[in-house]
């Protein structure tokens, strides 16, 4: 999982030396990438990974985060800085080598991507 790449290469493996090492910074960042996806809420994709034993077996995770580890785990990890190394860490790795892109795009309306349904 991508994810999981570039959260091991941008964050240390634990918050702090006396953290709990129950969960990895770079595990708790691929499940904030995952509550994004699903569109949901901390309680909704701590059920769903609960309920996923293929996708905690991805992430490597023994245990399902209860909701609030996530939920203080996204203030810790999706602060400024960190979010600036974690874009660039996700662009080198998408574009390897290259250094040019043919054609970009950004929306900066934060409205989601695609088109609402009327019926």
């Amino acid at each position: 999982m991508e994810a999981l790449a570039v959260g091991e290469k941008v964050f240390p493996r634990f918050a702090h030396r006396y953290a709990p090492k129950v969960y990895t910074q770079p595990q708790l960042f691929a499940c904030l990438i995952l509550k994004s996806f699903f569109k949901t809420d901390y309680r909704g994709i701590s059920a769903i990974l609960a309920d996923d034993h293929g996708l905690r077996e991805l992430l490597a995770l023994k245990a399902t985060p209860h909701w609030t580890t996530l939920q203080k785990a996204s203030k810790r990890l999706l602060r400024l800085p960190l979010a600036r190394q974690l874009l660039d860490g996700s662009v080198s790795r998408f574009m390897g080598r290259r250094k040019n892109v043919a054609t970009a795009a950004v929306d900066s309306t934060g409205f989601d991507a695609g088109h609402a349904s009327l019926a």
